[in-house]
């Protein structure tokens, strides 16, 4: 896995976060970040994002809607959750609505960053299965 060829989207409206968020992941990704779900449902709208580490609880949206968003755009990227609200009903809906990981603050960063890898490996594992299928049908077809 190369880590640096791998896109990641940071939603977080707390400023000391996203900025430890994005210092923490920026050695080895190429990240963006924003402080606000409608400026993220923009980003999500016009490129593709590996990953998107997303709040739950954002002023403007909930966090909640951007699974939903990304869940639409592209199959294929992971949705990790975060939230200080220990509340079971929002991390049942943010599973049901795609999320891989709804994990509670504050967290170790060295968690997030097996996480993430873990994410990314899914992600890629999950890839290459739909891509052998695809040739295998080919295949049959020809």
């Amino acid at each position: 896995m190369h880590p640096r060829k791998y896109t990641i989207l940071i939603v977080e409206d707390h400023d000391n976060t996203r900025d430890g968020l994005t210092s923490l992941l920026a050695a080895d990704y190429t990240c963006f970040a924003t402080g606000s779900a409608k400026a993220a449902m923009r980003l999500i709208a016009a490129r593709y994002f590996n990953l998107v580490l997303t709040d739950i609880h954002l002023p403007d949206a909930s966090g909640l809607e951007i699974c939903r968003l990304v869940r639409k755009m592209s199959v294929d990227t992971v949705v990790i959750a975060m939230t200080a609200m220990t509340d079971t009903g929002y991390r049942d809906r943010a599973l049901a609505e795609g999320t891989l990981y709804y994990i509670e603050k504050p967290f170790a960063p060295d968690k997030l960053l097996v996480w993430i890898k873990s994410a990314l490996r899914c992600q890629a594992l999950a890839r290459g299965s739909r891509d052998s299928e695809h040739r295998a049908q080919t295949a049959r077809a020809n």
